[in-house]
């Protein structure tokens, strides 16, 4: 029988068998074969990201298509694949589509689910069912178990399509996780000037590695940004701090006129924000979430080896109760399934 590890409590793991998915219309099954832990995933773990209980988490995975249901092509089936993570009306196929379906933003459909986050259960499981026009498949040159970063680095690269940058601008990225070392290295393959801001040594010399042209410790960056620039502030700041507040630092940095993207998904609410000072320095606040899977596995299959250093771990299905628990601490810890 299929396992499935349910969050039954904040904090609380529970590894059950459960009955074989079976395609609906429409639908792909998957055999998962990786699953990376991400900082939504400690956010859904500790409750601060409030979601119905039980609940199966896991949403950047690889596997193998075993099913497909009615309507869906028949060549997907035996394929790796690593899959978006909006369920909608249009990857779905189901017609009448929504109204955000229809005018092209789907990420934002209506009637979606999101695997292992919104009303469906995700990959920290032996299968995972998802819409079909989610699929992507994973050739056979790019390694399975560093493609389950591909959700979180076609999220790093929205952030520039929403908001192009020349390489004259200056970018500062305020947290080197899991998530801010891809839009560091996202930036660095585009030429931008980035600049790191971590109170982890270890981060500050690893974002310099991924193509950081800087790294300060946040009492420093202030400072730091103003000589860099001027005394003008940088043209974007990025906040992957995972902290609600991130937010706060983000508008000491940004210039008049600038961008702060925020790309912290913890759940809690931001408190003191200066609105005064965004409204003053005319200051556009810009979130995003999801983005292009087909440019991100290009950039895998190109630059492999080196993301693959980024995982610093993996372990069984078993052990997701301790894989979560140690995830604060660790970069990125991957759930080796089947």
């Amino acid at each position: 029988m299929p396992r499935i590890t349910q969050l039954i409590s904040p904090g609380k793991i529970e590894i059950k068998e459960r009955e074989p998915l079976l395609a609906g219309p429409g639908e792909a099954i998957i055999q998962v074969q990786h699953a990376g832990i991400c900082g939504t995933d400690l956010a859904l773990f500790h409750g601060e990201y409030r979601a119905p209980l039980p609940h199966v988490c896991g949403h950047e995975f690889t596997g193998r298509v075993t099913e497909t249901g009615e309507g869906v092509d028949k060549k997907w089936l035996g394929k790796t694949v690593t899959a978006e993570i909006n369920n909608t009306c249009l990857a779905y196929n189901k017609k009448p589509f929504c109204p955000a379906c229809e005018k092209g933003v789907p990420s934002h459909c209506l009637k979606r689910t999101v695997t292992g986050i919104i009303n469906h259960a995700g990959a920290f499981a032996d299968e995972v069912n998802v819409a079909a026009g989610t699929l992507h498949e994973v050739t056979d040159d790019i390694d399975p178990l560093t493609a389950t970063l591909t959700e979180p680095l076609a999220a790093a690269l929205q952030t520039f399509v929403m908001s192009p940058m020349q390489n004259n601008e200056t970018l500062v990225v305020l947290g080197s996780g899991r998530l801010g070392i891809l839009v560091i290295f996202a930036a660095a393959l585009k030429g931008i000037n980035t600049l790191s801001v971590s109170r982890s040594e270890a981060k500050r010399k690893r974002a310099l590695d991924f193509g950081a042209a800087g790294a300060f410790v946040p009492e420093d960056a202030m400072e730091e940004v103003k000589e860099m620039t001027e005394g003008l502030g940088a043209d974007m700041v990025v906040d992957t701090t995972g902290n609600p507040d991130g937010i706060t630092q983000a508008l000491k940095l940004v210039r008049p006129r600038g961008t702060i993207a925020c790309k912290t998904t913890c759940g809690l609410p931001a408190t003191g924000l200066d609105m005064t000072k965004l409204v003053v320095d005319e200051i556009k606040l810009q979130g995003s979430r999801c983005g292009p899977f087909e440019p991100a596995l290009e950039i895998i299959r190109t630059h492999q080896e080196k993301l693959r250093t980024l995982i610093t771990s993996t372990r069984p299905l078993e052990e997701t109760q301790a894989a979560l628990e140690s995830a604060s601490k660790e970069n990125k810890i991957v759930l080796n399934i089947n």
